[in-house]
C-alpha cells in the first residue's frame, strides 16, 4: 500500500476518532447546537471557497435544494443530536453508536433500494449491532451533569436517532442532483446545516447563555474547535472522498469499527472515561455487528436489479 493511502486510512481512522472527545471538550463550556453551527459553518465555507479557487464547480439544476435538503437532515439533525448527546454520555460511547450507521445504511440498502443482498452474516451482524445498542441504551451511564442515569438513556436514544437521520440521507442523496465536485457538494451541505444550526440555537434560547468572551478564547476551546473544522471535517473528509475512488468500499467502511477503538482510548486517557463491564459487552457487540455486516454484505446483481 502507498504512502499517500496509509496516510489517507489514518486520517479517517485517527482523526474522526479523535474528533468525538473534541465536541465533548467543546459542549463542556459551549452550548452545543451553537459550537455546532460554528463547526459547520466555517468548515463549509471553506470548501466551498476552495472548490471555486479550483474553477471546476457545476450547479445544475435542483442541486441547491438537494444539499439543502441533506445539510438539514445530514448536517442539522445528525450533528445536533450528536453535540447534545455528548453532554450526557462519554465520547466514546458516541462513537460507538455512531458506528451503527452503516448498518442502518445496509437495512436500507436491503429494505427500501433492494441493492443489497442478505446473507447469514450480514444477518447476524445486524442482530449483534442492534443488541448493543439496546444494551448500552439500557445501561446507560451516569449523565455528566449528574442528573442520573434516566438522563443519560435518552441522550443514546438522541444519539441512535442522529444516526438514523445521517444513513437516511446518505440513502436519499443517490436520488437526489447535488453539486459537484464532492468538495462542493459537502461544503454546501456543511454551511447550510451550519446555519440552520446557528437557528436552532437561537430558538432554543442558546444565544443568551453564551460564556463570556475570554472563556470563549481559552486556547483548549479554540484548539479543539480547531480539530474539528481542518482536521475532522476538511481533512478526513477529503481524504475519505479520495479513497472511494481508490479502494473498495467495505475496505474504506472499515473506519466505521476503528472509530470507535479510537474514540474510547481517547476518552479514557485523556478525559479519564470509564466503561463498565456492562457497557463494553454492548461496545463490543456493536462493533462485532458493524464488522459482521461490513464482511457479509453482498450487492444484488445488476440483472436482479433491473427485475425489482
Amino acid at each position: 500500500m502507498s504512502i499517500r493511502k496509509l496516510l489517507a486510512y489514518a486520517a479517517i481512522y485517527i482523526l474522526w476518532g479523535g474528533s468525538f472527545l473534541g465536541i465533548r471538550e467543546i459542549v463542556a463550556v459551549t452550548p452545543p447546537f451553537f459550537a455546532a453551527g460554528f463547526r459547520f459553518t466555517l468548515a463549509g465555507l471553506l470548501l466551498v471557497g476552495y472548490s471555486y479557487l479550483r474553477g471546476r464547480t457545476e450547479m445544475p439544476r435542483g442541486s441547491l435544494v438537494g444539499a439543502s435538503t441533506l445539510g438539514f437532515i445530514m448536517f442539522m439533525l445528525m450533528y445536533a443530536a450528536l453535540f447534545w448527546g455528548e453532554i450526557r454520555v462519554p465520547s466514546g460511547i458516541a462513537a460507538v453508536i455512531s458506528a451503527m450507521i452503516p448498518v442502518w445504511i445496509f437495512m436500507g440498502e436491503l429494505a427500501l433500494l433492494r441493492t443489497q443482498k442478505a446473507t447469514a452474516l450480514s444477518v447476524i451482524g445486524v442482530v449483534l449491532g442492534f443488541v448493543g445498542v439496546v444494551v448500552l441504551a439500557w445501561q446507560a451511564p451516569i449523565s455528566h451533569s449528574g442528573s442520573g442515569a434516566r438522563a443519560s438513556t435518552l441522550a443514546v436514544l438522541v444519539l441512535i436517532g442522529g444516526t438514523l437521520c445521517w444513513s437516511g440521507g446518505t440513502l436519499l442523496s443517490r436520488r437526489l442532483t447535488l453539486p459537484r465536485p464532492q468538495t462542493l457538494n459537502a461544503g454546501l451541505q456543511m454551511a447550510i446545516g451550519g446555519v440552520l444550526l446557528f437557528l436552532l440555537s437561537a430558538l432554543t434560547g442558546e444565544m443568551r447563555r453564551l460564556p463570556p468572551l475570554e472563556v470563549l478564547l481559552r486556547p483548549m476551546l479554540i484548539l479543539s474547535m480547531a480539530y474539528l473544522v481542518f482536521c475532522a471535517s476538511i481533512l478526513a473528509f477529503t481524504a475519505y472522498v479520495w479513497l472511494i475512488a481508490h479502494e473498495p468500499m467495505t475496505r474504506v467502511a472499515s473506519y466505521a469499527y476503528v472509530n470507535p477503538v479510537i474514540a474510547l482510548f481517547a476518552g479514557a486517557v485523556l478525559a479519564g472515561e470509564r466503561l463498565s463491564a456492562f457497557q463494553m459487552i454492548g461496545v463490543l457487540l456493536v462493533l462485532a455487528g458493524v464488522f459482521a455486516t461490513l464482511t457479509g454484505k453482498q450487492v444484488v446483481p445488476a440483472a436482479r436489479k433491473v427485475a425489482v
